[in-house]
């Protein structure tokens, strides 16, 4: 491999030297030289290394190239002084990475169509202006890909450090609509927004396969989701999906108000003013931009009081890190309230000016969240070893896993969600566990089937969180479900909810199996709409079902098949300290925390596919 950059005379020198080495090139990338042009002269083997700590703002495309093998891009750093390739990067292990930036709402970096065979690894991506669109797009989601000749393919994205403004939120770090890509041992952060849906990564226009493995994502609205807006490429499902090692989260503080409310508010009464005499009461609401073009608000503060006798009151307050205004409310002893905007942290309340009449909102502007992961259109998906946590109640009601096919806007009649074996996963921190449907309730689409869940521990499932606190919530004719071997903590009412139909008419989910769980029972066990838990519900929703081998802590015998047990109390640390025996009923608890502990830290052992190195 030879070494080139902006010296012509450097290139020629290397070539003298070993000309054995001209068919592949380092091409070194200076802070001042031109990224794209560098890319689009790569040829297939070459990499393009990029200047430690240096900035590259632009929109890059990765253009189609003949051959098969691999370009990469990467920052120009030893290899002893980056993760490796078995190890997932952070922010403090990202700090002297090249870092590339949009200038705009259009992505950093994104792919031509048909791109193929490139891989990125050891950068830093920013934000988006004001967090906008998506900050790398492997394909793309609109209609201008129609065919399977348009797709990019064998992508790689490894150790890519991905974040979002801490203020201002992102859309979506990845956009994933290609095939044959692989997204590996990265960090997503600070993806957020207010009042719609993001994602660290998304796809929804890409045949698959693809390779999730040993990331960290956060996001607000889905962490992880396939599905969602119809595929432009006719009866698309993404195949062959592995989601391996990821931890998906988002920081708790996101349930909070995303702006402080003032604190050290004062109203104190003073001269020279035309109020009239009474009594007037104070609060005040801070403001900034959130991303997007929205200017979110904080919960207003605390109210004071003041008397106005001699015709005016000044109100100070102190400044919210970060606030670029305030709404001051008065309310006056007629209970008339009014507000004016204010750009310092104080304000002379004299009847001069006449403010706005309003009141204002009891809370906060919040981030949105949805779900931690989704499937909406996906064929053949493992799901295994991953940490899952961090829902609530806000713009969906709260559970963590979906497993929900959805023919979103009317074109996919063929989406579906099947042959999914979700296990030896941890699910926790969330106000529901997982919702699962079989057909779209709202349009026509297939129907789900073939979904296993075995061998999960899912405990922190609460109503403290805001949603039901329910384990399971089945409904829409879902067919061939397996649910076995899981240990299930939660404190809402119910188990496991099913739903379909009228109560005439039920409809009805063939071919389940709920076998070897462990469980508190709590107040309904398994239920259904119009049923009573237990027996009415088997009859009503799940024929045939095979239900044996269960641990249902403080339920009825007599509303449950045999070879069940109902003794208590519950322990959801049952086995945490030793291997289970095959035949007890829920999770190995003790391996599955041992693999939380591996996952949230990213030291988890995998084979590295060949060529990963």
């Amino acid at each position: 491999m030879r070494m080139t950059r902006a010296l012509p005379l450097l290139s020629a020198l290397v070539l003298c030297i070993n000309p054995a080495l001209a068919g592949e090139e380092i091409r070194v990338v200076g802070p001042n030289d031109d990224l794209q042009a560098a890319i689009n002269a790569a040829r297939p083997g070459d990499e393009i290394r990029l200047a430690a700590g240096a900035t590259f703002s632009g929109n890059f495309i990765l253009p189609v190239t003949s051959g098969t093998s691999t370009i990469t891009i990467r920052t120009d750093l030893p290899d002893d002084a980056v993760p490796t390739a078995r190890q997932r990067v952070t922010p403090q292990t990202a700090t002297r990475f090249a870092r590339l930036s949009s200038p705009n709402n259009s992505p950093a970096l994104a792919t031509a169509p048909g791109a193929h065979h490139w891989r990125l690894m050891l950068l830093e991506f920013g934000p988006n202006r004001q967090g906008f669109g998506d900050i790398i797009t492997i394909g793309d989601g609109s209609d201008q890909q129609k065919t399977a000749a348009q797709v990019p393919y064998e992508i790689t994205l490894d150790r890519l450090y991905i974040h979002g403004d801490p203020l201002m939120g992102q859309k979506r770090a990845i956009a994933l609509n290609g095939r044959a890509v692989t997204i590996r041992n990265s960090y997503i952060t600070d993806i957020k927004a207010v009042g719609q849906d993001t994602q660290a990564i998304g796809g929804w226009n890409g045949p698959g396969p693809f390779t999730i493995e040993n990331n960290h994502l956060e996001a607000a609205g889905e962490v992880v989701i396939l599905g969602g807006t119809d595929p432009s490429i006719p009866n698309l499902v993404s195949e062959d999906v592995s989601v391996r090692y990821n931890h998906m989260t988002r920081p708790m503080e996101w349930r909070s108000a995303i702006i402080a409310a003032p604190g050290s508010v004062s109203a104190v009464a003073t001269e020279r003013g035309s109020l009239p005499a009474g009594v007037y009461a104070y609060r005040v609401v801070a403001r900034r931009p959130v991303g997007q073009g929205t200017t979110g608000s904080s919960a207003p503060s605390a109210e004071v009081t003041a008397v106005a006798s001699s015709g005016a009151v000044r109100i100070t307050w102190d400044a919210v890190p970060d606030a670029t205004e305030y709404l001051l409310y008065a309310r006056n002893a007629a209970g008339v309230t009014e507000f004016w905007s204010v750009n310092g942290t104080s304000f002379l309340h004299d009847g001069s000016t006449p403010g706005k009449r309003g009141t204002p909102a009891a809370a906060g502007t919040v981030w949105q969240v949805k779900n931690v992961f989704e499937l909406k259109n996906a064929r053949r998906v493992t799901v295994e070893y991953n940490v899952f946590e961090n829902n609530w109640l806000n713009a969906q009601t709260g559970y963590a896993i979906l497993f929900t096919p959805r023919n979103q806007d009317g074109k996919c009649t063929w989406c579906v969600v099947e042959q999914v074996t979700f296990s030896h996963n941890v699910v926790r921190n969330a106000s529901g566990g997982f919702s699962i449907t079989g057909f779209d309730s709202d349009a026509v689409s297939a129907q789900s089937n073939h979904l296993i869940i075995q061998d999960n521990l899912v405990y922190g499932i609460s109503t403290k969180l805001g949603g039901s606190g329910w384990g399971f919530l089945m409904g829409e004719a879902v067919r061939d479900v397996t649910i076995d071997h899981n240990t299930i903590d939660f404190d809402g009412t119910t188990l496991l909810y099913a739903y379909g139909g009228t109560a005439a008419s039920p409809r009805v989910m063939n071919g389940v199996r709920f076998t070897g769980n462990a469980a508190r029972h709590n107040d309904y066990g398994v239920n259904g709409a119009d049923a009573s838990p237990g027996t009415l519900t088997f009859q009503m929703y799940f024929p045939g079902i095979v239900f044996t081998g269960n641990w249902l802590s403080g339920g009825s015998p007599s509303r449950y098949p045999p070879g069940n047990r109902f003794d208590e109390p519950f322990d959801a640390k049952l086995n945490a300290t030793a291997p289970a025996p095959a035949d007890s009923p829920g999770a190995n608890v003790a391996r599955l925390l041992a693999v939380a502990r591996a996952v949230e830290t990213g030291r988890v052992d995998f084979a590295v596919p060949r060529g990963g190195d």
